[in-house]
C-alpha cells in the first residue's frame, strides 16, 4: 500500500490535498490503515489518498485498488492528460459515440485538442466520423474505489459526506469507533447506499463494490492518479 497525502509533493494536474489535523479522528484513520483490512487481489496494487481536494469536499481516505497488468500497457502520453480530458473520456464512455460538432456544443472548440491527447493516449478512436471511448478493459485499471469518512461523533455529517462520495466511489463507508446504542445510523446508511465500519466490531471486511466504476470523471481521476503516483516512484 502506498499513502499519498499533503506531505508528498505532487505535480499531477488537479491533485492537491488538505493537510490533516491531529486529533481523535486522525487517530481512528491511522488505526484503520494499520489493520490491513482490504483484500488485495493477485496482480493488483493499492494507492491510498488522504484528504484529496475534490469539488465535493475532502474525503478522509480514498482507496484505489487497481490492476497492474492493465496500467502497464498505458503509454507515457497518458500522463499528459488533464482533468478536462478525463471528463471528456467519461462523457464518451457514458453517452456513446459522438461526432465532433456534438462534442463542440458540450465542450467548446477546445475539444479538438482534447481528443488529440486522448487519441495519443490510446483511449479514444474514430469510426465513421464519430468519436468513441475504447474499452474499459484496457483504459480503466481500478477495480475498487473506496471512500472512507471518519467521525467520532456527529455521524450524520459523516453520512452526508459519505453519500456525496458515491458520485465517484464504487464503495463509500463511514468509519466510527462504535455504533451508538439505539441509533438509526445503520438504517440511515443503508438508505443512502453507504456502509458503516465500526472499530468495536467483530466483523471487519471490505466487501465487493456496491456500485460499478467509473461513476464519474472523478473516478477516472483517481484511476489515473494512482497510476501516476506509482509511475513517479
Amino acid at each position: 500500500m502506498f499513502v499519498i497525502d499533503a506531505h508528498l509533493s505532487s505535480k499531477t494536474p488537479g491533485l492537491s490535498f488538505r493537510k490533516g489535523k491531529a486529533g481523535p479522528e486522525q487517530e481512528l484513520l491511522d488505526w484503520f490503515l494499520q489493520q490491513k483490512l482490504i483484500s488485495i487481489p493477485r496482480g493488483h496494487n493499492v494507492s491510498i489518498f488522504r484528504e484529496p481536494r475534490l469539488p465535493s469536499g475532502f474525503p478522509d481516505l480514498v482507496i484505489v485498488v487497481w490492476n497492474v497488468s492493465v496500467a502497464r500497457q498505458w503509454t507515457t502520453e497518458r500522463a499528459a492528460l488533464t482533468p478536462s480530458d478525463l471528463r471528456l473520456m467519461h462523457f464518451l464512455g457514458s453517452e456513446g459515440p459522438k461526432d465532433i460538432e456534438e462534442l463542440r456544443v458540450v465542450f467548446s472548440a477546445a475539444v479538438d485538442r482534447q481528443l488529440d491527447r486522448l487519441g495519443e493516449a490510446a483511449m479514444v478512436r474514430t469510426t465513421k466520423g464519430r468519436w468513441q471511448a475504447r474499452s474499459l478493459r484496457t483504459t480503466f485499471a481500478a477495480s475498487h474505489i473506496i471512500a472512507i469518512e471518519a467521525k467520532i461523533s456527529e455521524w450524520r455529517a459523516a453520512l452526508e459526506q459519505a453519500h456525496l462520495n458515491t458520485w465517484f466511489a464504487s464503495d463509500s463507508c463511514v468509519l466510527v469507533p462504535r455504533v451508538p446504542r439505539n441509533s438509526e445510523l445503520l438504517r440511515d446508511a443503508g438508505e443512502l447506499g453507504v456502509r458503516v465500519l465500526a472499530r468495536e466490531s467483530d466483523s471487519w471486511e471490505i466487501q465487493d463494490p456496491i456500485r460499478s466504476a467509473p461513476r464519474s470523471y472523478v473516478s477516472w481521476l483517481f484511476n489515473d492518479w494512482a497510476w501516476r503516483a506509482a509511475f513517479a516512484q
